[in-house]
């Protein structure tokens, strides 16, 4: 089957941008056992989650209740439905919960920064992919939907970190599985789509995209928390990546595509970002969508306003000037950051000086998250169904 035509050489398509990343990492130039895992699986799918929604009269109201009360509580469970639930419920091998822990306790730690990250970089990142973006954009109403998707997006992160070693009863695990399923929904209904243009886009929320968003939530998370002044050691950087190999897992993604540690996920961050296609109207449309969402819905006008420059200005350092022309992010002084690093450094200083604050500054932290995600969503729980095509 031929490339799609989304899919650029990274050899030949590295921008200023990403060559500078790739020289202060001092990674070696992209080799072909890194660029088949963007090149070749883009009309993969999820075997297992497909067969399972393409049984007639499927209804994700089974996949709730088998998580809710386990596979033995449905009479007569489908072929499908057994095997799904015999992955997801096997510990891999190489798991290490000590890992997920530190992970969790890492997220955790820095409050309402890792929203500003999850929004600015790792979503606005990557909307700026022209065919990563089209499963969003078939929805249409993309400024009506954007402040549930960031509502929902927020809801998911949380549940993982919360839900610590995503064990089998966690809602952390739950929610993993059913956004999985949630992807295999929409795939069957783009795939069925005469709109959907698989030869320019590959097949929808394929292999390749779902590893690209994987390594935006670990990755790219780490170096959105350094640039705001987060101590975020080699270590805990491992432990994210190792606990985001997890949920991948449990999301669908092959095993062999995922990055072992943070050195190898550096390296496909690379090779992820230089392969994308240019942005287009949808990702503009989907990048001003999301910077119209208020970080803060009862603050003032002019408060509203500031806000919106400091993530326009964080989208711009963190993603480069180009990438934020090409969303048709506003301009907005980057020295407008500094405030929030200075603060964040300072806290650091005090953390390390005093180790024995981290869990009340750790618990204040988390409430706060969990009030701004509970009051973004009303207090309702996220429904993980597929948006209705426009």
């Amino acid at each position: 089957m031929p490339t799609p035509t989304r899919f650029r050489d990274p050899r030949t398509n590295e921008s200023r941008h990403f060559a500078l990343f790739r020289r202060l990492h001092r990674l070696p130039p992209p080799g072909e056992e890194s660029i088949w895992r963007f090149r070749d699986t883009l009309f993969d799918g999820d075997p297992l989650a497909d067969a399972l929604v393409a049984e007639p009269g499927f209804t994700p109201t089974v996949v709730r209740q088998a998580l809710d009360e386990g596979i033995g509580a449905i009479a007569s469970p489908s072929e499908a439905l057994v095997a799904l639930f015999a992955e997801v419920e096997r510990r891999p091998a190489w798991l290490d919960e000590g890992l997920l822990e530190r992970a969790a306790t890492t997220a955790l730690r820095v409050g309402l920064d890792g929203a500003r990250v999850l929004s600015c970089i790792c979503l606005t990142g990557g909307y700026r992919s022209s065919a990563a973006n089209k499963p969003l954009t078939f929805t249409g109403a993309l400024e009506a939907m954007a402040p549930r998707r960031l509502a929902e997006t927020s809801q998911f992160v949380v549940d993982l970190y919360e839900s610590r070693t995503l064990d089998r009863a966690s809602e952390g695990f739950a929610s993993a599985v059913r956004v999985r399923v949630m992807h295999a929904m929409v795939r069957a209904r783009l795939s069925a789509d005469p709109r959907w243009r698989a030869q320019d886009w590959g097949a929808p929320v394929n292999q390749a995209d779902l590893l690209a968003t994987n390594l935006l939530f670990s990755t790219v998370f780490v170096f959105g928390l350094r640039m705001l002044g987060h101590v975020i050691t080699r270590r805990e950087a491992d432990a994210l990546v190792h606990f985001w190999r997890y949920v991948g897992f449990l999301m669908g993604v092959r095993d062999a595509l995922l990055p072992k540690d943070f050195e190898e996920a550096c390296a496909l961050v690379h090779v992820s970002g230089t392969c994308q296609p240019p942005g287009d109207d949808d990702s503009r449309r989907l990048a001003a969508a999301l910077l119209a969402v208020p970080s803060s819905p009862d603050a003032s006008a002019s408060a509203q306003a500031l806000d919106r420059q400091w993530r326009a200005a964080f989208s711009r350092l963190a993603l480069g000037q180009n990438a934020g022309d090409e969303l048709g992010l506003p301009r907005a002084p980057r020295w407008i950051v500094l405030g929030t690093v200075a603060r964040n450094l300072a806290v650091e200083a005090l953390r390390f000086a005093l180790p024995s604050l981290l869990p009340a500054l750790r618990s204040r932290r988390s409430e706060r998250v969990r009030r701004h995600v509970s009051r973004n969503l009303e207090g309702r729980r996220p429904a993980y169904e597929p948006y209705a095509l426009r």
